[in-house]
């Protein structure tokens, strides 16, 4: 049954709009030294100013909340992954963010995207109907969990023994990724700290 209280579509559209607005800055190219001469007030969404802060703390996004397990670490984010992390040793897992305007192909295509990197067959529709579901920032998602070897984007090689861990939730035309991947005894002992990371997702709220 889909959700549509006051508050969840209030989610859903900030959640939309998100995702659109990283889309348009991935399209944007800055081609030369600018500088800026323009000011703005600061929008009751926003966090307050942080003095010292590094780029990545100011020019996040600041819509998003969230807690950094303990031991974990922030990543650089990216323009897909406005939430970046990583962890283990050698910083060898890693646990993001990501939110599409259009779904990038719908719930089923992603988890079949996943389980290919991950050296597993596609399943169907109706088997994807059975795996468990999670909340993603108030949304319910297929919850997904993958072991095998995983190869990553642009990577040529799969590394075995790998344990995938992911949320995919649709949010009518944009779709909200939670994925987790690494080392599968690593993965098995961050999953507390995943479903810690996971809860502590939201959207700022207006400031009162």
């Amino acid at each position: 049954m889909i959700d549509s209280t006051p508050r969840v579509r209030h989610v859903r559209c900030a959640l939309a709009i998100a995702a659109c607005s990283s889309m348009l800055v991935c399209c944007e190219r800055v081609t030369e030294r600018m500088e800026i001469t323009q000011t703005r007030e600061i929008s009751s969404y926003e966090a307050k100013p942080k003095l010292n802060a590094y780029s990545q703390e100011r020019f996040g996004d600041e819509r998003l909340q969230w807690e950094t397990p303990e031991g974990w670490t922030r990543a650089e984010r990216t323009q897909m992954r406005p939430v970046n992390l990583t962890f283990g040793p050698n910083n060898e897992g890693e646990c993001y963010l990501a939110m599409l305007p259009g779904g990038a192909g719908g719930v089923l295509a992603n988890v079949n995207r996943w389980r290919k990197q991950m050296g597993q067959p596609e399943i169907t529709e109706e088997e994807m109907a059975k795996l468990p579901q999670k909340t993603l920032m108030g949304i319910q998602g297929v919850f997904v969990t993958v072991d095998g070897a995983y190869t990553n984007v642009g990577e040529t090689e799969a590394r075995p023994d790998h344990r995938m861990l992911g949320i995919v939730a649709a949010l009518g035309e944009a779709g909200l990724f939670v994925k987790m991947v690494g080392p599968k005894e690593l993965v098995e002992a961050n999953t507390p700290a995943f479903d810690q990371f996971v809860s502590s997702l939201s959207l700022r709220m207006p400031q009162q």
